[in-house]
């Protein structure tokens, strides 16, 4: 009986520890979820300044949406941003997944003209190998930056490609995966970009 009621104490002191615990979690995220919400949109709000210089961008109105396109990687939904000109969208910036990197999925942003040209792109986050595939990272090579002013007519189009296929974009030194995913990605949702006033044509 003695062991008994020890047991049933340590089991309800340990029951508080807990409960009290958990409450701490609770209230740490509910203080702080919208101070990391406001710092992902200010992280984004920076990539789409890379991705479309101000001196562009001031000139259209923006509207934002979520879309969903096997063209973009994965089934996820997917923001995108419509750059407007007299009611008339012009540019795209939206967010891609290359789900076939080295290590896992990449995730990037891709700013372009509906007529096809690029105008920019950066990687938002990816887990290739350090001193190798990271290279796509700005932060660490200007790689990226090679696809700006590149068109993409259709599908058949080769010069968004790594030039061991025919195209105009250069391999890193140790690692042909990476480069490859990441060109191949760019290339499907520019494709999807040219075909977003067909869409909003049909969403009428």
């Amino acid at each position: 009986m003695k062991n008994f009621k020890k047991i049933l104490k340590n089991s309800f002191t340990m029951s508080c520890f807990a409960v009290a615990f958990l409450g701490i979690v609770i209230y740490v995220n509910h203080m702080t979820k919208n101070s990391i919400k406001k710092q992902k949109e200010k992280e984004k709000k920076n990539f789409i300044q890379q991705v479309v210089p101000y001196n562009i961008y001031s000139l259209y109105q923006e509207k934002k949406y979520l879309v969903d396109s096997e063209l973009l990687g994965d089934s996820n939904k997917h923001n995108l941003w419509l750059l407007f000109h007299n009611k008339m969208p012009k540019i795209a910036i939206i967010e891609s997944t290359a789900p076939d990197g080295y290590s896992g999925s990449i995730y990037i942003l891709v700013a372009a003209y509906l007529n096809g040209k690029i105008i920019g792109v950066r990687v938002l986050s990816h887990k290739e190998t350090p001193g190798i595939g990271d290279k796509i990272d700005i932060s660490i090579s200007d790689w990226i930056t090679k696809f700006t002013n590149l068109i993409v007519k259709d599908d058949k189009d080769n010069r968004v490609l790594l030039k061991k296929y025919g195209g105009q974009i250069d391999q890193f030194t140790g690692a042909t995966v990476t480069p490859q995913a990441v060109t191949n990605a760019i290339k499907r949702t520019v494709i999807f970009i040219k075909r977003i006033p067909l869409i909003l044509s049909l969403n009428r």
